[in-house]
């Protein structure tokens, strides 16, 4: 995870008001379905990338622009379904290779702790049992 640009407090109160004013603007054009989707979806992204999530504030951006455009431009539901399983697909993956690269110690540990376990295990398999 990439350190935070802002402090928690700030990240919710940026979003929180992002999001107020969203509501203000989908009650002034009464567009609430589907731009309750943006209203959800931006602020919600925002906090994540104040807080260092980018790969979380890209699939919340993907999920949330892609249900209003499929909403809004009337688009089937096959492809917004193929769509959002290859995102995830993706996410998935570049999430993993991310965390490994800015990690790599904490998966030395797991490695280490499960080589200790295994030993320990084919000690106690090999003691004689009174």
């Amino acid at each position: 995870m990439a350190h935070p640009r802002t402090s928690r407090r700030r990240a919710s109160a940026f979003s929180s008001a992002l999001f107020f004013i969203g509501l203000a603007i989908v009650a002034l054009t009464s567009t609430w379905w589907p731009g309750i989707m943006l209203v959800i979806g931006i602020p919600l992204a925002l906090r994540q990338f104040l807080l260092g999530h980018t790969y979380d504030m890209l699939l919340s951006l993907a999920v949330f622009i892609g249900v209003f455009i499929t909403a809004f431009f009337d688009v089937t539901w096959d492809i917004l379904l193929f769509v959002i399983f290859v995102i995830a697909a993706i996410y998935i993956v570049l999430r993993e290779f991310q965390e490994s690269r800015e990690h790599p110690e904490d998966q030395d540990d797991e490695d280490i702790n499960h080589e200790i376990e295994e030993e320990e295990a084919e000690e106690a398999r090999k003691k004689p049992r009174k």
